[in-house]
């Protein structure tokens, strides 16, 4: 299956709302419907995870500052680096730019033991399984076939949580039509007769 970009809760939580699970034309649950449950759940572990992961490198960095050296003052240069290159590029390789990328390494070293201690490798791996997870139950979801008229909203639903990366995606192409399409099928459903 193709990888489904991460889901917005925010776009998922604002859609659902309006997205019924069933609709006059089926009452019980499809395989869009029982997928999204899953989509759902998959979701909720992944922000989980990444929580947890944020949390650890919080705690790590509040402990062990972030693996950078301050750089001699210059206007509009930069004050840290983070990486050997940047202390090369500013101060060539003499013996100050020498000192200071040991000094570097050391932090960076420190810096991984840390984070090793606290669990950040375990973290990564458990969000990066979840994010896999999400993403292949939003591609499943996506390829299920749709039983009722209330499926095609749903499959939107998942299709515009996955591809609005920011609030301001809202209001562009093709976000802003697929939103509008998404308020018509929604609106078609609550309006159609029963059958």
């Amino acid at each position: 299956m193709t990888t489904v970009p991460p889901l917005s809760r925010r776009v998922l939580t604002a859609l659902r709302s309006t997205t019924p699970t069933t609709g006059p034309d089926r009452d019980e649950p499809t395989a869009v419907t029982r997928s999204f449950v899953r989509v759902e759940a998959a979701l909720e572990a992944h922000l989980a995870a990444l929580a947890a992961l944020d949390r650890i490198e919080d705690l790590v960095v509040t402990a062990h500052g972030y693996p950078r050296v301050p750089l001699p003052k210059r206007r509009g240069t930069p004050d840290y680096a983070a990486d050997a290159a940047t202390i090369t590029r500013r101060l060539g390789t003499g013996l100050t730019a020498r000192r200071l990328t040991a000094e570097l390494r050391r932090r960076q070293a420190a810096f991984l033991q840390a984070a090793a201690a606290a669990g950040l490798g375990t973290a990564r791996a458990q969000e990066a399984r979840t994010a896999r997870e999400l993403s292949e139950a939003a591609s499943h979801l996506l390829l299920a076939p749709t039983e009722a008229h209330a499926d095609l909203a749903l499959k939107l639903t998942v299709l515009i949580a996955a591809g609005e990366a920011t609030a301001d995606d809202a209001l562009a192409f093709p976000w802003l039509y697929l939103r509008a399409l998404h308020a018509d099928l929604c609106g078609a459903q609550q309006t159609a007769p029963h059958r």
